[in-house]
Protein backbone atom coordinates (compact mmCIF):
# COMPACT_ATOMS: atom_id res chain seq x y z
CA UNK A 1 0.00 0.00 0.00
CA UNK A 2 2.85 2.39 0.89
CA UNK A 3 4.44 1.64 -2.46
CA UNK A 4 1.22 2.59 -4.25
CA UNK A 5 0.94 5.83 -2.28
CA UNK A 6 4.54 6.75 -3.09
CA UNK A 7 3.99 6.15 -6.78
CA UNK A 8 0.80 8.20 -6.73
CA UNK A 9 2.56 11.02 -4.87
CA UNK A 10 5.23 11.04 -7.56
CA UNK A 11 2.53 11.50 -10.18
CA UNK A 12 0.76 14.21 -8.20
CA UNK A 13 3.90 16.22 -7.51
CA UNK A 14 4.60 16.16 -11.22
CA UNK A 15 1.19 17.80 -11.76
CA UNK A 16 2.34 20.76 -9.68
CA UNK A 17 4.16 21.89 -12.77
CA UNK A 18 0.85 23.28 -13.97
CA UNK A 19 1.06 26.04 -11.39
CA UNK A 20 4.74 26.23 -10.56
CA UNK A 21 6.33 26.41 -13.97
CA UNK A 22 5.74 29.73 -15.66
CA UNK A 23 3.84 29.32 -18.90
CA UNK A 24 2.13 31.63 -21.31
CA UNK A 25 -1.52 30.89 -22.02
CA UNK A 26 -3.50 32.95 -24.50
CA UNK A 27 -7.29 33.21 -24.87
CA UNK A 28 -9.37 33.59 -28.02
CA UNK A 29 -12.60 35.54 -27.73
CA UNK A 30 -15.30 36.82 -30.07
CA UNK A 31 -14.70 40.56 -30.38
CA UNK A 32 -18.40 41.36 -29.89
CA UNK A 33 -19.84 38.73 -27.57
CA UNK A 34 -16.56 38.08 -25.69
CA UNK A 35 -17.41 34.37 -25.78
CA UNK A 36 -14.49 31.91 -25.97
CA UNK A 37 -13.64 30.47 -29.38
CA UNK A 38 -13.15 26.71 -29.31
CA UNK A 39 -11.22 24.55 -31.76
CA UNK A 40 -9.43 27.36 -33.57
CA UNK A 41 -6.23 26.27 -35.33
CA UNK A 42 -3.07 28.15 -34.37
CA UNK A 43 -0.11 27.86 -36.74
CA UNK A 44 3.40 29.29 -36.55
CA UNK A 45 4.61 31.13 -39.65
CA UNK A 46 7.36 29.38 -41.60
CA UNK A 47 7.04 26.15 -39.62
CA UNK A 48 4.91 23.03 -39.36
CA UNK A 49 4.11 23.62 -35.69
CA UNK A 50 0.58 24.16 -34.51
CA UNK A 51 -2.00 23.68 -31.79
CA UNK A 52 -5.69 24.33 -31.11
CA UNK A 53 -7.76 26.23 -28.56
CA UNK A 54 -9.76 24.33 -25.95
CA UNK A 55 -13.44 24.83 -25.14
CA UNK A 56 -12.55 27.89 -23.05
CA UNK A 57 -10.65 29.45 -25.95
CA UNK A 58 -7.29 28.87 -24.24
CA UNK A 59 -4.12 27.74 -25.98
CA UNK A 60 -0.40 27.63 -25.31
CA UNK A 61 2.30 27.52 -27.92
CA UNK A 62 6.04 26.97 -27.47
CA UNK A 63 7.60 29.70 -29.62
CA UNK A 64 9.77 32.77 -29.26
CA UNK A 65 7.93 35.95 -28.33
CA UNK A 66 8.69 37.59 -31.69
CA UNK A 67 7.23 34.67 -33.66
CA UNK A 68 4.26 35.32 -35.92
CA UNK A 69 1.24 33.09 -35.51
CA UNK A 70 -1.80 32.59 -37.70
CA UNK A 71 -5.23 31.79 -36.25
CA UNK A 72 -7.96 30.26 -38.38
CA UNK A 73 -11.54 29.18 -37.73
CA UNK A 74 -14.35 28.58 -40.20
CA UNK A 75 -16.61 31.14 -38.55
CA UNK A 76 -13.98 33.87 -38.05
CA UNK A 77 -11.65 35.99 -40.14
CA UNK A 78 -8.13 34.64 -40.38
CA UNK A 79 -5.89 36.58 -38.02
CA UNK A 80 -2.09 36.91 -37.96
CA UNK A 81 -0.01 38.64 -35.31
CA UNK A 82 3.28 38.62 -33.42
CA UNK A 83 3.01 37.41 -29.84
CA UNK A 84 5.28 40.27 -28.76
CA UNK A 85 2.56 42.73 -29.82
CA UNK A 86 0.05 41.34 -27.32
CA UNK A 87 -0.91 43.01 -24.08
CA UNK A 88 1.20 41.22 -21.44
CA UNK A 89 -1.56 41.51 -18.86
CA UNK A 90 -4.68 40.28 -20.64
CA UNK A 91 -3.29 37.68 -23.10
CA UNK A 92 -6.63 37.90 -24.92
CA UNK A 93 -6.83 37.75 -28.70
CA UNK A 94 -10.08 38.94 -30.25
CA UNK A 95 -11.37 37.52 -33.53
CA UNK A 96 -13.96 39.02 -35.89
CA UNK A 97 -16.67 36.85 -37.33
CA UNK A 98 -16.61 36.15 -41.04
CA UNK A 99 -19.20 38.11 -42.93
CA UNK A 100 -20.49 35.36 -45.15
CA UNK A 101 -22.99 35.50 -47.94
CA UNK A 102 -25.15 32.40 -47.68
CA UNK A 103 -26.39 31.23 -51.05
CA UNK A 104 -29.63 29.40 -51.62
CA UNK A 105 -29.56 25.68 -50.98
CA UNK A 106 -27.72 24.06 -53.88
CA UNK A 107 -29.65 21.56 -55.96
CA UNK A 108 -27.48 18.98 -57.73
CA UNK A 109 -28.23 16.23 -60.22
CA UNK A 110 -26.04 13.94 -58.12
CA UNK A 111 -27.62 12.86 -54.80
CA UNK A 112 -25.99 14.76 -51.93
CA UNK A 113 -25.07 11.56 -50.08
CA UNK A 114 -23.10 10.46 -53.16
CA UNK A 115 -21.44 13.87 -53.41
CA UNK A 116 -20.37 13.46 -49.79
CA UNK A 117 -19.04 9.97 -50.47
CA UNK A 118 -17.03 11.42 -53.36
CA UNK A 119 -15.46 13.99 -51.02
CA UNK A 120 -14.66 11.24 -48.50
CA UNK A 121 -13.00 9.00 -51.09
CA UNK A 122 -10.99 11.83 -52.68
CA UNK A 123 -9.85 13.05 -49.25
CA UNK A 124 -8.74 9.52 -48.35
CA UNK A 125 -6.65 9.30 -51.51
CA UNK A 126 -4.94 12.66 -50.97
CA UNK A 127 -3.50 12.13 -47.47
CA UNK A 128 0.28 12.32 -47.70
CA UNK A 129 1.95 9.00 -46.79
CA UNK A 130 4.31 7.86 -45.49
CA UNK A 131 4.33 10.71 -43.00
CA UNK A 132 5.01 11.09 -39.27
CA UNK A 133 2.46 13.02 -37.24
CA UNK A 134 3.96 14.35 -34.00
CA UNK A 135 1.01 14.61 -31.61
CA UNK A 136 -0.09 15.40 -28.10
CA UNK A 137 -2.80 12.98 -26.92
CA UNK A 138 -4.94 13.27 -23.79
CA UNK A 139 -7.78 11.29 -22.26
CA UNK A 140 -10.10 11.83 -19.28
CA UNK A 141 -12.47 9.15 -18.00
CA UNK A 142 -15.51 9.35 -15.71
CA UNK A 143 -17.54 6.54 -14.15
CA UNK A 144 -20.92 7.50 -12.69
CA UNK A 145 -20.02 11.19 -13.01
CA UNK A 146 -16.76 10.78 -11.08
CA UNK A 147 -13.34 11.27 -12.68
CA UNK A 148 -11.45 7.98 -12.44
CA UNK A 149 -8.55 8.06 -14.91
CA UNK A 150 -6.31 10.53 -16.71
CA UNK A 151 -3.53 9.94 -19.20
CA UNK A 152 -1.63 11.96 -21.78
CA UNK A 153 1.48 11.66 -23.88
CA UNK A 154 3.60 12.64 -26.84
CA UNK A 155 3.00 10.12 -29.61
CA UNK A 156 4.45 9.82 -33.10
CA UNK A 157 1.98 8.26 -35.53
CA UNK A 158 3.79 6.75 -38.52
CA UNK A 159 1.06 6.92 -41.15
CA UNK A 160 1.22 4.43 -44.01
CA UNK A 161 -1.05 2.42 -46.29
CA UNK A 162 -2.55 3.06 -49.71
CA UNK A 163 -4.95 5.59 -51.23
CA UNK A 164 -8.00 3.66 -50.00
CA UNK A 165 -6.96 2.74 -46.47
CA UNK A 166 -4.54 4.18 -43.92
CA UNK A 167 -2.66 2.27 -41.23
CA UNK A 168 -0.25 3.53 -38.58
CA UNK A 169 2.47 2.52 -36.15
CA UNK A 170 2.72 4.32 -32.79
CA UNK A 171 5.91 5.37 -31.05
CA UNK A 172 5.15 6.76 -27.58
CA UNK A 173 7.92 9.16 -26.59
CA UNK A 174 6.63 10.27 -23.19
CA UNK A 175 3.52 9.57 -21.14
CA UNK A 176 1.94 9.90 -17.73
CA UNK A 177 -1.11 8.34 -16.12
CA UNK A 178 -3.01 8.78 -12.89
CA UNK A 179 -5.78 6.93 -11.13
CA UNK A 180 -8.15 9.60 -9.84
CA UNK A 181 -9.95 7.51 -7.22
CA UNK A 182 -8.57 6.01 -4.02
CA UNK A 183 -8.15 2.28 -3.49
CA UNK A 184 -11.08 2.15 -1.03
CA UNK A 185 -13.45 4.00 -3.40
CA UNK A 186 -16.29 1.74 -4.53
CA UNK A 187 -16.38 3.34 -8.00
CA UNK A 188 -15.27 0.81 -10.59
CA UNK A 189 -11.94 1.53 -12.26
CA UNK A 190 -12.95 0.80 -15.84
CA UNK A 191 -11.26 1.43 -19.18
CA UNK A 192 -12.82 3.84 -21.67
CA UNK A 193 -12.89 1.42 -24.57
CA UNK A 194 -10.99 3.86 -26.80
CA UNK A 195 -8.10 2.46 -28.81
CA UNK A 196 -5.18 4.88 -28.96
CA UNK A 197 -3.73 2.87 -31.85
CA UNK A 198 -6.66 3.97 -34.01
CA UNK A 199 -6.76 7.60 -32.88
CA UNK A 200 -5.52 8.90 -36.24
CA UNK A 201 -6.37 6.07 -38.63
CA UNK A 202 -10.10 6.29 -37.86
CA UNK A 203 -9.96 9.93 -38.94
CA UNK A 204 -7.92 9.22 -42.08
CA UNK A 205 -10.34 6.44 -43.02
CA UNK A 206 -13.42 8.53 -42.08
CA UNK A 207 -14.54 5.47 -40.17
CA UNK A 208 -17.33 7.02 -38.08
CA UNK A 209 -19.17 8.82 -40.86
CA UNK A 210 -18.92 5.83 -43.19
CA UNK A 211 -20.25 3.56 -40.44
CA UNK A 212 -23.16 5.88 -39.72
CA UNK A 213 -24.19 6.71 -43.28
CA UNK A 214 -23.00 4.05 -45.67
CA UNK A 215 -23.11 0.70 -43.87
CA UNK A 216 -26.17 -1.12 -45.28
CA UNK A 217 -27.13 2.13 -47.07
CA UNK A 218 -27.99 3.82 -43.79
CA UNK A 219 -28.04 7.17 -45.61
CA UNK A 220 -31.64 6.33 -46.50
CA UNK A 221 -32.54 7.24 -42.91
CA UNK A 222 -31.24 10.81 -43.32
CA UNK A 223 -32.14 14.09 -44.94
CA UNK A 224 -29.26 15.96 -46.58
CA UNK A 225 -28.78 19.63 -47.36
CA UNK A 226 -26.01 21.23 -49.43
CA UNK A 227 -25.10 24.89 -48.99
CA UNK A 228 -22.33 27.16 -50.17
CA UNK A 229 -20.61 29.84 -48.14
CA UNK A 230 -18.60 32.53 -49.86
CA UNK A 231 -16.30 34.86 -48.00
CA UNK A 232 -15.92 38.43 -49.22
CA UNK A 233 -12.39 37.42 -50.20
CA UNK A 234 -13.99 35.12 -52.74
CA UNK A 235 -13.11 31.84 -51.05
CA UNK A 236 -15.91 29.30 -51.26
CA UNK A 237 -16.68 26.20 -49.22
CA UNK A 238 -19.42 23.61 -49.53
CA UNK A 239 -21.28 22.54 -46.42
CA UNK A 240 -23.30 19.34 -46.19
CA UNK A 241 -25.64 18.98 -43.23
CA UNK A 242 -27.39 15.71 -42.46
CA UNK A 243 -30.02 14.81 -39.89
CA UNK A 244 -32.46 11.94 -39.25
CA UNK A 245 -35.67 11.88 -41.23
CA UNK A 246 -38.71 12.91 -39.22
CA UNK A 247 -40.76 10.29 -37.34
CA UNK A 248 -38.10 7.55 -37.53
CA UNK A 249 -37.99 5.51 -34.34
CA UNK A 250 -34.23 4.97 -34.45
CA UNK A 251 -31.18 6.19 -32.54
CA UNK A 252 -29.40 8.19 -35.25
CA UNK A 253 -26.94 11.05 -35.70
CA UNK A 254 -26.64 14.50 -37.16
CA UNK A 255 -23.61 16.19 -38.57
CA UNK A 256 -21.80 18.70 -40.77
CA UNK A 257 -19.06 18.19 -43.34
CA UNK A 258 -17.15 21.09 -44.90
CA UNK A 259 -15.08 20.69 -48.06
CA UNK A 260 -13.49 22.62 -50.91
CA UNK A 261 -15.71 22.42 -54.02
CA UNK A 262 -12.66 22.54 -56.29
CA UNK A 263 -10.46 19.89 -54.65
CA UNK A 264 -13.14 17.99 -52.69
CA UNK A 265 -10.78 17.94 -49.70
CA UNK A 266 -12.63 17.85 -46.38
CA UNK A 267 -11.56 20.53 -43.90
CA UNK A 268 -14.03 20.00 -41.04
CA UNK A 269 -16.21 17.19 -39.79
CA UNK A 270 -18.68 17.17 -36.90
CA UNK A 271 -20.95 14.32 -35.80
CA UNK A 272 -23.22 14.12 -32.76
CA UNK A 273 -25.94 11.82 -31.45
CA UNK A 274 -29.51 12.94 -32.02
CA UNK A 275 -30.69 13.08 -28.43
CA UNK A 276 -34.33 13.42 -29.50
CA UNK A 277 -34.45 9.65 -30.07
CA UNK A 278 -32.23 8.48 -27.23
CA UNK A 279 -34.93 6.02 -26.13
CA UNK A 280 -34.26 3.97 -29.26
CA UNK A 281 -30.59 3.36 -28.60
CA UNK A 282 -29.62 -0.26 -29.22
CA UNK A 283 -28.76 -2.69 -26.41
CA UNK A 284 -25.62 -4.71 -27.11
CA UNK A 285 -24.82 -7.97 -25.32
CA UNK A 286 -21.13 -8.26 -24.37
CA UNK A 287 -20.39 -11.50 -22.51
CA UNK A 288 -22.18 -11.13 -19.15
CA UNK A 289 -23.13 -7.46 -19.47
CA UNK A 290 -25.36 -5.28 -21.61
CA UNK A 291 -24.30 -1.95 -23.06
CA UNK A 292 -25.86 0.99 -24.88
CA UNK A 293 -24.53 4.24 -26.32
CA UNK A 294 -26.06 7.31 -24.67
CA UNK A 295 -24.08 10.00 -26.45
CA UNK A 296 -21.34 10.45 -29.04
CA UNK A 297 -19.61 13.58 -30.32
CA UNK A 298 -16.77 13.74 -32.82
CA UNK A 299 -15.05 16.76 -34.31
CA UNK A 300 -12.06 16.58 -36.64
CA UNK A 301 -10.24 19.20 -38.65
CA UNK A 302 -7.89 18.71 -41.60
CA UNK A 303 -5.52 21.11 -43.33
CA UNK A 304 -3.23 21.58 -46.30
CA UNK A 305 0.23 22.65 -45.14
CA UNK A 306 3.10 23.11 -47.59
CA UNK A 307 1.28 20.92 -50.06
CA UNK A 308 0.58 18.19 -47.49
CA UNK A 309 -3.01 17.22 -46.71
CA UNK A 310 -3.17 15.92 -43.15
CA UNK A 311 -5.11 15.75 -39.89
CA UNK A 312 -4.96 18.87 -37.73
CA UNK A 313 -6.84 17.74 -34.61
CA UNK A 314 -9.63 15.50 -33.41
CA UNK A 315 -11.71 15.43 -30.26
CA UNK A 316 -14.04 12.62 -29.19
CA UNK A 317 -16.62 12.53 -26.40
CA UNK A 318 -18.84 9.62 -25.50
CA UNK A 319 -21.21 8.24 -22.87
CA UNK A 320 -21.92 4.53 -22.53
CA UNK A 321 -24.10 2.65 -20.05
CA UNK A 322 -23.24 -0.90 -18.97
CA UNK A 323 -25.30 -3.11 -16.68
CA UNK A 324 -26.41 -6.58 -15.69
CA UNK A 325 -28.83 -8.02 -13.15
CA UNK A 326 -26.32 -8.87 -10.45
CA UNK A 327 -23.54 -6.29 -10.25
CA UNK A 328 -23.08 -3.56 -12.79
CA UNK A 329 -25.03 -0.37 -13.41
CA UNK A 330 -22.43 2.10 -14.59
CA UNK A 331 -22.29 5.11 -16.90
CA UNK A 332 -18.89 5.61 -18.51
CA UNK A 333 -17.94 8.97 -20.02
CA UNK A 334 -14.75 9.60 -21.96
CA UNK A 335 -13.13 12.59 -23.60
CA UNK A 336 -10.05 12.33 -25.77
CA UNK A 337 -8.17 15.08 -27.58
CA UNK A 338 -5.40 14.76 -30.14
CA UNK A 339 -3.60 17.71 -31.72
CA UNK A 340 -0.95 17.38 -34.44
CA UNK A 341 1.87 19.63 -33.26
CA UNK A 342 4.29 18.91 -36.12
CA UNK A 343 4.84 16.53 -39.01
CA UNK A 344 7.54 15.35 -41.41
CA UNK A 345 8.06 12.85 -44.21
CA UNK A 346 8.63 9.38 -42.76
CA UNK A 347 12.07 7.94 -43.51
CA UNK A 348 10.82 4.53 -42.22
CA UNK A 349 13.92 4.00 -40.07
CA UNK A 350 12.09 3.45 -36.78
CA UNK A 351 12.42 0.09 -35.06
CA UNK A 352 9.35 -2.17 -35.17
CA UNK A 353 10.29 -3.29 -31.65
CA UNK A 354 9.53 0.22 -30.36
CA UNK A 355 5.97 0.23 -31.73
CA UNK A 356 3.34 0.57 -29.00
CA UNK A 357 0.80 -2.25 -29.17
CA UNK A 358 -1.44 -1.77 -26.12
CA UNK A 359 -4.95 -0.53 -26.72
CA UNK A 360 -4.81 1.97 -23.85
CA UNK A 361 -2.10 4.58 -23.33
CA UNK A 362 -2.98 4.41 -19.62
CA UNK A 363 -1.27 1.02 -19.40
CA UNK A 364 2.10 2.58 -20.25
CA UNK A 365 2.05 4.53 -17.00
CA UNK A 366 4.50 7.31 -16.17
CA UNK A 367 7.54 7.50 -18.42
CA UNK A 368 8.71 11.04 -19.06
CA UNK A 369 11.92 13.06 -18.83
CA UNK A 370 10.48 16.58 -18.61
CA UNK A 371 7.18 18.39 -18.17
CA UNK A 372 6.14 17.74 -21.73
CA UNK A 373 2.53 18.84 -21.05
CA UNK A 374 3.78 22.41 -20.62
CA UNK A 375 5.63 22.29 -23.92
CA UNK A 376 5.18 20.90 -27.41
CA UNK A 377 2.01 22.96 -27.93
CA UNK A 378 -0.09 20.54 -25.89
CA UNK A 379 -3.70 21.50 -25.19
CA UNK A 380 -4.46 23.60 -22.14
CA UNK A 381 -6.59 22.06 -19.39
CA UNK A 382 -10.02 23.57 -18.91
CA UNK A 383 -10.88 24.98 -15.48
CA UNK A 384 -12.88 21.86 -14.64
CA UNK A 385 -10.02 19.56 -15.64
CA UNK A 386 -7.55 21.66 -13.70
CA UNK A 387 -9.78 21.42 -10.61
CA UNK A 388 -9.68 17.62 -10.90
CA UNK A 389 -5.89 17.65 -10.80
CA UNK A 390 -5.77 20.21 -7.97
CA UNK A 391 -8.31 18.28 -5.87
CA UNK A 392 -6.34 15.07 -6.35
CA UNK A 393 -3.17 16.77 -5.21
CA UNK A 394 -4.85 18.18 -2.09
CA UNK A 395 -6.38 14.85 -1.10
CA UNK A 396 -3.13 12.91 -1.43
CA UNK A 397 -0.99 15.47 0.42
CA UNK A 398 -3.31 15.88 3.44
Amino acid sequence: MKKNICLLLLVIFSFKGFSQEKQTIYYLQDIISKKPIENATISIKNSNFGTISNEEGAFQIAVKSDSEISISHLEYKKHSLKLSDLDNDSKIIYLEQNILELEDVIVTKEPIEQLLLKAINISKSKFNKPIVLNTYYREFLKVNDKYTRFTDGLIDFHMNGNTKKTDSDLIVNQSRAAKLISDDDETLDLASGLDVRKATTKQYNFYTIEKILYDSKNYQDYDFELKSKIEKSGNEVYIINFQPKADLKKYLYKGTVVFDPNTYLISDLEIASDQANIQYTKVINILIIKASVLDLKLKSSFKVSNGNYLLSFTTRKGKIKIWNKKKYNEVIEYKSDLVVTDYKKDDLTYSKKSVYNDKSLYERGNHYTDKFWLKNNSMVLTDEEQQVITKLEQEITK
